[in-house]
């Protein structure tokens, strides 16, 4: 898995240390999309969202056949503290945007229904 992550251009310096603490999870997702495993994809959508497994599917058949070659990722200025907005592009030009989402310094995937912030 090549995946390269870095931060917007933006005045801001929590941008690239979002950035740096999200690329974890980032490199999950793009393994877990490799695998095809929508069980174990789940495990890092936020705890407190519903549907996770089934949005989980839903990712890695859009996705996940494009997941074994080179991307880039994209993380914008958070638009409040504990949230990301993420723009993955696939080596065949496709992009993807997903949204993160952190509490207690853990970043998830905002994945399935619920709330970016913890209820």
């Amino acid at each position: 898995m090549r995946l390269t992550v870095r931060a917007a251009e933006s005045e801001y310096p929590e941008a690239k240390e979002v950035a740096r603490e999200a690329e974890q999870v980032l490199k999950v997702y793009v393994q877990r999309l490799q695998v095809g495993d929508a069980k174990d994809l789940a495990r890092i959508g936020a705890p407190w969202y519903t549907g996770r497994e089934a949005a989980a599917r839903s990712l890695i058949s859009e996705f996940g056949a494009r997941a074994d070659r080179p991307m880039r990722a994209v993380v914008a200025d958070p638009p409040t503290p504990d949230l990301a907005n993420v723009r993955i592009r696939f080596a065949d030009g496709s992009e993807q945007t997903l949204d993160l989402t952190r509490d207690d310094g853990t970043w998830w995937l905002a994945m399935g229904e619920g709330d970016p912030v913890k209820p």
